[in-house]
């Protein structure tokens, strides 16, 4: 299920396109030999210290069966046993991954998601706005923050993850890069969902401590990404006006 934030101000009448931003990314995780993802712990709080990779973070999944069965990465998860399956008007008392979440997901989430888990909704994006997800029985529904997918049906996309990448994504932020890792691990392009973001989603584990710091975090990254679009467009219409130049030249 892909997870969208509603709060995200530069997605739609922009002049650069956030898509341009990643296509140097995105052409690096092409290659043989994708970049190693590697996420320093060094300077991490002290109260994030405590968190054990080997303390398992239960996941859940209500499953809509509205995606194509050879793409869909939720059914997949529930094959491999890595998730269970929630019926439709089943209560849940942990963190619900939602696009019409409350707040957006951060560290603070925490506890909530050792000792009671983390769900996904699966179901097609195109079918999102006539399918109850509001109904669904939850109170601790979150908002996952900017990142870009590296599924083959939304490739490239920012926000539009598909089922594996939003229970990674939270994973990854909580610091169990393990249990992110063993999910993506199903995919042949798991790996790159790790080095597109690898960048911001450090930022998040390591700054992100609630709901606020995440969508400053998420703003003024996106931000610097915008601006150093800028001057690379600057700099490369430079480049080209001096290669013309060269050429007329007598």
């Amino acid at each position: 299920m892909i997870e969208k934030n509603k709060n995200f101000k530069y997605r739609k009448n922009e002049s650069i396109s956030i898509h341009d931003v990643y296509t140097k990314a995105l052409k690096a995780t092409m290659t043989n030999n994708p970049p190693e993802v590697k996420i320093n712990l060094d300077n991490m709080e002290s109260h994030k210290e405590d968190v054990k990779e080997d303390k398992k973070i239960n996941l859940y999944i209500w499953y809509y069966n509205q995606c194509d069965s050879k793409r869909c990465t939720g059914k997949k998860l529930m094959r491999s046993g890595l998730i269970t399956p929630l019926t439709i008007n089943q209560k849940f008392t942990g963190i619900v991954l939602s696009p019409f979440g409350k707040s957006m997901f951060s560290l603070e989430d925490m506890e909530i998601a050792k000792t009671r888990g983390i769900a996904v909704i699966d179901c097609s994006w195109n079918k999102v706005e006539t399918t109850p997800i509001g109904s669904i029985p939850a109170k601790h529904t979150r908002i996952l923050p900017f990142l870009v997918a590296a599924n083959p049906t939304h490739y490239g996309r920012p926000f539009e993850l598909s089922c594996v990448e939003a229970i990674a994504a939270a994973l990854q932020i909580l610091n169990f890069q393990d249990e992110a890792t063993k999910l993506l691990s199903l995919f042949n392009w798991g790996e790159s969902f790790l080095n597109i973001n690898a960048e911001v989603f450090k930022l998040y584990s390591t700054r992100g401590f609630n709901s606020k710091d995440m969508e400053e975090i998420q703003n003024e990254y996106i931000e610097k990404a915008k601006l150093d679009l800028e001057e690379r467009k600057i700099l490369n219409e430079q480049i080209d006006y001096q290669n013309v130049s060269d050429i007329i030249q007598p």
